[in-house]
């Protein structure tokens, strides 16, 4: 039997801004030009970065990590108008990683899965009573084609009364098998509710390969919705870096309800993202030294 994956990717850079509640810097809206990130913007930039980065967490059972590990020795990219004052930008970070479910684990969702699609195949079956006026109204649709003249290929074609009765027969037909089709539907829009409901349970159950996104913001304008995998530490700063300070973090795992992503989420230090806020950040050495700490740490089990 095949078995389930859940592959976490890094989102794209437009996504991903849109959780930092960010707008891109267009060159073209600076009407009064451009300028340089100054040094100190620089170092807060990095050190940002790279403080977020040792937050991702190492991967949980079955699981690897996915993709590029983090370049802690890279530069951040910064560009502003020249009205833009000191730390008018955001900081975010993103990783990915690989989860497999064990066989065992795959197995016992396929049979939850099936029995949970059995229960909504019986609650659409039509009662007697619906069969049997489904069935009947069927069978007069038959008749009523029988019922029209018939030619094959090499006959002679049909007079002009002879066509007028067929196309009769089509109109006629088509109604009784709308009138059949009307019997189903309307029997399962009655049951909608509970299969509506027994759907979204079997969609949690389901073995396709799932993608995932961990993603790490600091100083945004904005705080995205709670949520179960969402977690916000401090204020929205409209001002995002001012001060070249950390005001807020953001943690989102986005992705499909389950038992993979709450566990990712919750490998997440947080009281580490809250220690951020309102601190001195740690130098971009400090951090990827707790990033590989992290990164050898026992697995955290998704639970079931």
């Amino acid at each position: 039997m095949n078995q389930l994956w859940i592959r976490i990717v890094v989102p794209t850079v437009a996504s991903f801004c849109a959780v930092l509640g960010a707008t891109s810097l267009v060159f073209a809206d600076c009407v009064d030009g451009v300028r340089s990130p100054s040094a100190a913007e620089i170092e807060f930039a990095a050190r940002a970065e790279a403080a977020l980065a040792a937050a991702l967490p190492a991967p949980i059972a079955n699981s690897e990590r996915r993709g590029a590990p983090y370049d802690f020795s890279k530069q951040p990219r910064l560009s502003f108008c020249r009205g833009d004052k000191e730390g008018a930008f955001s900081v975010g970070v993103a990783g990915g990683y690989l989860y497999k479910f064990p066989k065992a684990e795959y197995d016992r969702l396929y049979v939850e899965r099936k029995a949970v699609e059995k229960q909504i195949e019986e609650l659409e079956k039509l009662p007697p009573e619906k069969e049997a006026e489904y069935k009947q109204l069927l069978a007069q649709a038959r008749a009523i084609y029988d019922a029209a003249p018939r030619r094959q290929r090499k006959d002679p074609p049909f007079t002009p009364e002879q066509q007028a009765q067929v196309d009769r027969a089509n109109v006629e037909g088509r109604k009784v098998e709308q009138a059949a089709s009307t019997v189903v539907s309307d029997h399962r829009a009655s049951v909608k509710s509970q299969t509506d409901s027994l759907r979204a349970q079997a969609k949690r159950l389901e073995g396709f390969p799932q993608e995932l996104s961990v993603q790490l913001g600091m100083n945004l304008d904005r705080l995205p919705e709670s949520g179960p995998t969402v977690a916000t530490l401090g204020a929205a700063s409209a001002a995002r870096s001012t001060g070249l300070r950390v005001h807020n973090v953001v943690l989102v795992v986005e992705g499909r309800e389950g038992p993979a992503r709450q566990a990712l989420f919750d490998a997440v230090d947080k009281s580490y993202l809250q220690e951020l806020i309102g601190q001195p950040l740690p130098d971009v050495a400090a951090s990827k030294l707790r990033a590989e700490r992290a990164a050898s740490a026992a697995p955290v089990s998704a639970p079931r």
